[in-house]
C-alpha cells in the first residue's frame, strides 16, 4: 500500500481533535463541577448493582485526598488516543480507529464492570461498593493500540522485517512491564525473546537490523509515529498490569485493567480478521 505524505490539518481534523479532547473533559466536569452525591450516583456498588451504574461506574473517580486518580487516567488517554489516532489517520484507515474507539467507549465499560462484577462478588465474595473509574477504558486503548502496531508491521514491512520488528517489539514490551512494575519474571521473558529474535537475524527468516533501518530511512513520518506509539504503548501495558495486584478503595482493580487490555486487543484484532477474511473471499471469487 502506498502511504501518503504527511497529511494536512484540516479543520475537520482539528474538530476531532477536540472530540477527542473534549472526553477527559467530561471526566473532569463530572469530578469537579458535579455534587458528590451525583458522582456517587455514578458508582457501581457490587452489593446492590443496577444496570446502569456498569456503564456510568467508568465517570466516576475517587476522591483521594486529590485528585491523582481522575488525573492518571486523564493523562493516560490522551498519551495513548492520539499517537493511535495519528497512526491510523497517516495509513488512510482512520474509519477503523472510530470504529474502534466508539466500541470501546460504549461497550468496554460494560465488559470491564462485568468482569469486576463476576470476579469479585459472585467467584471471589468481596463486597466491593465503590467500584469506579476510567482505567479500564484506558486499558482497553493500550490493548487496541498494541494490536494495531503489529498489523502495521504485517501489513507494511517485508515478512522478514514484520518478524523482526514485532519480536523488537514485543521483547521491549515486556522489559518495560518488567522495569515499570519491579517483576524479575517480565524482564527475564523479555530479554529472552530479544535473544531469540537476535539469533534468528542469523537465519533466513528474520532481517538483519541493517534492513529494519533501511525500512525506517524508507518511511520516515511512519517510522516516527510508529516509534512514539511502540513508547506509549510500552507504557500502556505496564499499566495495565500494575505491581498492586489488589482491589478495593483506594487500590487497583487488576481485573478491570486486564479485561480492558483483552477487550481492546478484540476489538483491533476483529478488524484485521475481517479485512484478511474479504481479501481471501475476492480472490476466491476471481
Amino acid at each position: 500500500m502506498e502511504l501518503p505524505q504527511t497529511p494536512d490539518i484540516t479543520p475537520r481534523d482539528t474538530l476531532k481533535a477536540v472530540i477527542l479532547l473534549a472526553i477527559p473533559g467530561v471526566l473532569a466536569a463530572i469530578y469537579y463541577l458535579s455534587p458528590q452525591s451525583f458522582q456517587q450516583s455514578l458508582v457501581l456498588d457490587h452489593t446492590k448493582p443496577r444496570i446502569h451504574n456498569f456503564w456510568t461506574n467508568a465517570l466516576a473517580h475517587e476522591h483521594r485526598p486529590e485528585d491523582g486518580h481522575l488525573i492518571g487516567n486523564s493523562v493516560g488517554y490522551l498519551l495513548l488516543v492520539f499517537p493511535c489516532w495519528i497512526l491510523y489517520r497517516y495509513r488512510d484507515q482512520e474509519r477503523k480507529f472510530w470504529t474502534g474507539l466508539a466500541i470501546i467507549l460504549t461497550i468496554g465499560p460494560f465488559i470491564v464492570s462485568a468482569s469486576s462484577y463476576i470476579t469479585f462478588y459472585e467467584i471471589l465474595g468481596l463486597l466491593i461498593e465503590n467500584d469506579r473509574g476510567f482505567s479500564g477504558v484506558v486499558s482497553a486503548l493500550a490493548g487496541f493500540l498494541l494490536v494495531s502496531i503489529v498489523f502495521v508491521f504485517a501489513e507494511e514491512q517485508e515478512e522478514s522485517v514484520a518478524i523482526l520488528s514485532t519480536g523488537l517489539y514485543f521483547g521491549c514490551v515486556m522489559l518495560g512491564l518488567g522495569v515499570l512494575t519491579r517483576r524479575i519474571t517480565a524482564i527475564g521473558l523479555g530479554l529472552l525473546v530479544l535473544i531469540v529474535i537476535f539469533a534468528g537475524t542469523r537465519t533466513r527468516y528474520v532481517a538483519r537490523a541493517a534492513e529494519l533501518a533501511d525500512w525506517g530511512r524508507e518511511h520516515p513520518p511512519l517510522s516516527v509515529v510508529l516509534v512514539i506509539a511502540i513508547l506509549v504503548s510500552v507504557l500502556g501495558f505496564a499499566a495495565s498490569l500494575p505491581a498492586d495486584i489488589t482491589s478495593g478503595d483506594g487500590l487497583t482493580n487488576i481485573v478491570a485493567h486486564g479485561t480492558g487490555f483483552v477487550f481492546g486487543m478484540l476489538v483491533a484484532g476483529s478488524f484485521g480478521y475481517r479485512k484478511r477474511q474479504s481479501s481471501a473471499e475476492g480472490s476466491a471469487a476471481a
